[in-house]
């Protein structure tokens, strides 16, 4: 099976009340969680993650967040998300960019 894609994440102070509310929507292949933290993983097809983002922008608490990186291994592209209660952002980095990136920062 070809690997399209690498998406995981974590989400931050998820009540068990929240993860009720989440569970059926989850889209990815495997889930851990602890009752505060989510983590998710998927590798495999491409997946489509947008409603789940939206959904649990909606569902986080005050003081609650989450990061999901998305690497598209067919563009060669990384989509970093960062989830706070009422807003989603999103920054695409072309692979190539964050391998020079790190070479750099580390002076390789």
């Amino acid at each position: 099976m070809a690997e399209d894609v690498r998406v995981y994440g974590d989400f931050h102070r998820i009540s068990p009340d929240i993860y009720e509310q989440l569970k059926g929507a989850i889209p990815f292949d495997q889930v851990e969680y602890d009752g505060d933290v989510l983590r998710v993983d998927h590798e495999g097809p491409y997946l489509y993650i947008d409603d789940f983002l939206e959904l649990i922008r909606d569902l986080l608490p005050e003081n609650g967040y989450g990061h999901v990186e998305y690497i598209d291994e067919v563009e060669w592209e990384v989509t970093r998300y960062t989830i706070k209660p009422g807003g989603i952002q999103s920054k695409v980095v072309k692979v190539d960019n964050v391998v020079d990136a790190h070479q750099k920062e580390h002076g390789l």
